[in-house]
């Protein structure tokens, strides 16, 4: 075993079996990727929470953790990829906990950058633990990378009169959250020991991720636990007052068959009602995509004017989150799966267009309609404008004015199925360097798509580490938002024109 001073702690290695860091919470064992030169520890638990109750930090853990494997995964009903047939770890209730990968070289004398991800999967999936976010591939070269679970679902994000009512605070409806602040102020205890800068953190997610990280930028209680941002295929609004909360938690809590003020009965519900299993066949996940439309999911974050007192939007444009550095964008084709049930006449997509946007779906039909050949086509270039590129894009519009912010779109297809398009999600497996997991694996089946892939996912890499590190992109012709200019990211990226003055007008 060689021993190696990280930041004050001892990192001790035994090459080819276990790693060891002595931290603040306590000794922690891990493992050791010797081809990466990257040392990792998974599952450490960061805090307790009982059902429906703010977590509780765990501070110290008793002798050596064996922090070798993850935990297990929030309860949830699963997201695109473990439908798909991705791994996720058992799930269970305990499952506040979090992995970090480290490189294994000394680190330099003011502590490697950190970077904070925060999964996507609608605010009611996923977990860390996904293959497709192993941070070993970022660690490598030269960031400490943490990833959290937070509670999902009804466990996550139920809001009614009785809990904020027994809550310390006076919070509800935000259990999630709660969680992602936790994890936060762990990170801000105990990464020095693992090399990390506790005064250099950079958080990005993806889709509700995104939001989240939007989210944080907005609550009050965040300030100082994080230094830099990138927001991927998210956005600023998906948040719900308290009286749409309460609404939606009755109704849950009389499904449930408990009146709303017995927090007793809630608390008793099996599991296995609270996150029933779900049909999984291909006609089945069809709808759900379909039926997609997050903005009406009433799990996600409120508005309990403790934890968040502003839509994210509004407190980014009144300079909530001024001085820190942000990136945010999407992909260009985020609702691609959205033509195979598009509309089959502009009329039907005006008609479609006026359900979305209230006396305007003519305009939309028009607007499209000069743009687009296809009803089918425009149909999902209209999703992925109002869901989620252009609410991304607002982001960082409200931003610019208070800080370095910089806009990106990513329009690479796999060559192996190239009909899917630039679709959610897609540079996920390029960013993490993950593209033999499955089922990411599907992209890159052949030798060609994996060597066209090398320069996009070596561009995405480098410009997050370089932006986590000194808070601006590597690429000298990637200007700042407010100049009218994104990167694109393609086969190779390339400057062009900021995309949200011509597709997100109909979305102001």
């Amino acid at each position: 075993m060689r021993w190696m001073m990280v930041t004050g702690f001892l990192l001790g290695v035994a090459w080819g079996q276990s790693v060891f860091v002595l931290t603040p919470q306590g000794r922690l064992q891990g493992g050791v990727n010797e081809k990466a030169q990257v040392a990792y520890f998974l599952g450490i638990p960061y805090a307790k929470a009982g059902r429906w109750q703010a977590p509780q930090p765990v501070l110290r853990l008793e002798g050596v953790f064996r922090a070798i494997q993850p935990g297990p995964a929030c309860p949830q009903r699963g997201v695109f990829t473990t439908r798909l047939g991705g791994y996720l770890p058992p799930q269970d209730e305990d499952c506040l906990n979090l992995g970090v990968w480290l490189p294994l070289a000394p680190p330099p004398p003011e502590g490697y950058p950190v970077m904070v991800w925060i999964h996507g999967g609608s605010f009611t999936g996923g977990g860390w633990a996904e293959p497709l976010y192993d941070g070993t591939a970022l660690a490598a070269q030269g960031a400490v990378v943490v990833g959290f679970n937070y509670r999902l679902g009804p466990l996550g994000w139920l809001a009614l009169p009785a809990l904020q009512a027994e809550d310390a605070q006076g919070s509800t409806g935000n259990y999630g959250l709660m969680d992602m602040l936790e994890a936060l102020r762990w990170v801000r205890r105990n990464i020095a020991a693992f090399g990390g800068n506790p005064d250099n953190v950079t958080l990005f997610g993806q889709s509700a991720g995104g939001m989240a990280v939007c989210t944080l930028l907005a609550s009050p209680k965040a300030q100082g636990l994080f230094h830099k941002a990138i927001l991927q295929s998210g956005g600023c609004t998906y948040v719900r007052t308290l009286a749409q909360g309460f609404q939606a938690g009755q109704k849950w809590a009389a499904q449930m068959g408990c009146e709303t003020h017995d927090l007793a009965c809630l608390r008793r519900i099996p599991l296995e009602r609270i996150v029933p299993p779900e049909e999984r066949s291909p006609a089945a996940l069809l709808q759900r995509v379909e039926a997609g439309e997050f903005a009406e999911v009433p799990w996600k974050p409120h508005l309990d004017g403790v934890l968040l007192d502003k839509v994210p939007l509004q407190a980014l444009q009144e300079g909530r989150a001024a001085g820190i550095p942000l990136i945010v964008g999407a992909t260009a084709q985020e609702a691609w799966g959205d033509r195979l049930n598009g509309p089959a006449s502009w009329g039907e997509f005006a008609r479609r267009a006026e359900e979305k946007l209230s006396g305007r779906g003519k305009e939309a039909a028009q607007h499209y309609q000069a743009r687009y050949a296809s009803p089918a086509e425009a149909w999902a270039y209209f999703q992925t404008d109002r869901i989620l590129l252009c609410p991304s894009l607002a982001a960082g519009v409200a931003q610019a004015a208070h800080a370095p912010t910089y806009a990106y779109l990513v329009r690479w297809r796999s060559p192996v199925l190239e009909g899917l398009g630039s679709f959610h999600g897609i540079e996920l497996p390029l960013l993490f360097g993950t593209e033999r997991t499955w089922p990411a694996l599907l992209l890159f089946l052949s030798a060609e798509a994996l060597e066209r892939s090398r320069p996009l996912a070596q561009a995405l890499q480098s410009q997050w580490l370089h932006f986590a590190r000194n808070g601006e992109p590597f690429l000298p012709d990637w200007p700042e938002m407010k100049a009218g200019y994104a990167m694109g990211f393609d086969t190779l990226p390339g400057r062009m024109p900021n995309p949200y003055p011509e597709r997100c007008g109909l979305f102001r």
